[in-house]
C-alpha cells in the first residue's frame, strides 16, 4: 500500500478530485484517508478511468441517494463527515453529482477560525514589535540579557509567524476555492434550468413559445398548485421559471412531461435541506424571498413505469409540515378576522338608518372579514384534504 501526504487537500477539493482520478488512471486505487495525518493510501491495480467527488455531510449518511446511485455513483470512503464518491461512467453522461454545498460551508467556517486566530496573534505581536521599533528610533542603548530561555522566545515567535503565514495562506486559498465552487453551482443551476437572456425571452414570447400565468394565494392550497403545474406539464407547457414574488409562472412550450411537483413550507430550513433534496433528484424551481414565508417549489421528472416521486418518505412528516404551516397562518389571520367582526358588529349596533348600514366603513369591514375568512377556509380545507388523502 502506497501512502501520499497532502496537507491542504481539503482547501481545493476540485484539485484533489482531479488528482485522485489521475492516480486511478495510473493504476493506483484509492483505499483510505487519514484525516489527522492528511495521508491518502492507495493499492496497486489495473489502470481505469474514474471520476471522484468529495462532499462534506454532517448527517454522515452511509449510503448515497438513489438518484446518484442510478447515475453510477458509489461511496468510496467515509472519513468523519467527509465523503468521497466515485463513478466509472463518462463524465458527459452523468446528470447528477453529489453536492458541494457542505464543502463550501465547512471551508467558510475554517476561514472564520483563521480570521479569529490572526486577530489574536497579531494583537500579541503588536506589543513587542512596537517596543522594538521604539528602541530602534531612539538613541538609547539596547542591552540584551543572556538567558537560557531565549530559545523558547525565538521558538514562540517562530511558531506565531508560522501560524500567521498559515492563516493568510488558508484564507486566500479557501476564499478562491469557494468562489470557484459557487460559480460552478450557479453554472450547473443555469444549465439545468436552461435560462435565457431577456432578448431571447422576448423572442420566445413573440413567437408564442413562452406563456405566463398568474396564480394568487397558491400557498394556502399548495396541493392545488401542484396539480395545476403537473397538468400544465402534461399539456406540453414546461415550467421555465417563477418570478421573485412567486405569483407569475413562466412556461416554455415543449413536449409533454411526467413531472412531480411538491410545494414545501419550512420556517427555518436546516443547512442540509437543499442539498438532501437535490441529491435525491429534485430541482429547485422557486424560493420565497420573505423571511416570514419559507416556501420552496420542487420538481422531478419521472417515467411512466415509475411511481410518482415523494419529497418525504413518510406521511407523518408531510402531515406535520402541513399542520405547522396551517397553524402559523391561522395564528396570523384569525385575530384579524375576529377583530374586524368585532368592529363590524359594534358599528352596526350604533347605526339605526339603512344609509349608515351601507357606509364605506361597513363595506371595508365586510371585505376584510371575507378575505381573511376565505384564507382560513382555504387553509383548513387543504389540511383536511391532505389528511383524507394520507388516510386512504
Amino acid at each position: 500500500m502506497k501512502k501520499m501526504y497532502r496537507p491542504f487537500w481539503s482547501y481545493d477539493v476540485e484539485k484533489t478530485e482531479d488528482w485522485l482520478s489521475q492516480m486511478a488512471n495510473n493504476g493506483r486505487v484509492f483505499e483510505k484517508l487519514n484525516r489527522w495525518t492528511r495521508c491518502f493510501y492507495f493499492n496497486e491495480g489495473a489502470a481505469e478511468s474514474r471520476i471522484y467527488r468529495i462532499a462534506f455531510d454532517k448527517l454522515k449518511s452511509p449510503t448515497l441517494a438513489s438518484t446518484l446511485q442510478n447515475d453510477g455513483w458509489k461511496m468510496a470512503l467515509i472519513a468523519g463527515k467527509w465523503q468521497i464518491s466515485t463513478n466509472r461512467q463518462p463524465e458527459e453522461t452523468i446528470k447528477n453529482s453529489p453536492t458541494r454545498d457542505g464543502v463550501i460551508k465547512h471551508n467558510q467556517t475554517i476561514t472564520y477560525v483563521f480570521f479569529g486566530l490572526l486577530f489574536y496573534l497579531l494583537s500579541i505581536l503588536i506589543a513587542p514589535i512596537s517596543l522594538a521599533f521604539s528602541y530602534i528610533f531612539t538613541d538609547e542603548a539596547i542591552i540584551v540579557e543572556e538567558s537560557p530561555y531565549w530559545v523558547l522566545t525565538f521558538l514562540f515567535f517562530a511558531l506565531v509567524i508560522g501560524l500567521v503565514v498559515l492563516g493568510i495562506y488558508s484564507i486566500i486559498k479557501i476564499t478562491k476555492t469557494n468562489k470557484n465552487l459557487r460559480n460552478l453551482l450557479i453554472l450547473e443551476t443555469l444549465q439545468k434550468s436552461k435560462r435565457f437572456d431577456k432578448q431571447q425571452e422576448r423572442e420566445l414570447k413573440r413567437s408564442g413559445h413562452r406563456v405566463s400565468k398568474i396564480r394568487f394565494a397558491w400557498m394556502y392550497s399548495p396541493d392545488k398548485l401542484e396539480n395545476w403545474l403537473e397538468s400544465m406539464e402534461q399539456r406540453g407547457f414546461n415550467l421555465y421559471r417563477v418570478n421573485q414574488i412567486g405569483m407569475i409562472f413562466h412556461f416554455i412550450t415543449g413536449d409533454p412531461r411526467r413531472m412531480a411537483y411538491k410545494v414545501d413550507y419550512q420556517r427555518q430550513p436546516p443547512a442540509s435541506y437543499f442539498s438532501i433534496h437535490k441529491e435525491a433528484g429534485w430541482s429547485n424551481c422557486f424560493n420565497s424571498i420573505s423571511n416570514l414565508e419559507k416556501w420552496t417549489i420542487w420538481s422531478q421528472e419521472y417515467k411512466q413505469d415509475q411511481e410518482r416521486p415523494q419529497l418525504y418518505s413518510d406521511d407523518s412528516t408531510q402531515i406535520k409540515q402541513a399542520k405547522k404551516m396551517v397553524l402559523t397562518y391561522t395564528a396570523f389571520f384569525l385575530p384579524f378576522t375576529l377583530l374586524y367582526l368585532y368592529f363590524l358588529f359594534n358599528s352596526l349596533n350604533h347605526q339605526t338608518e339603512l344609509s349608515q348600514w351601507l357606509s364605506w366603513g361597513t363595506f371595508a369591514f365586510i371585505l376584510c372579514i371575507t378575505i381573511y375568512g376565505s384564507l382560513l377556509v382555504k387553509l383548513w380545507t387543504y389540511y383536511m384534504r391532505l389528511k383524507k388523502l394520507v388516510s386512504v
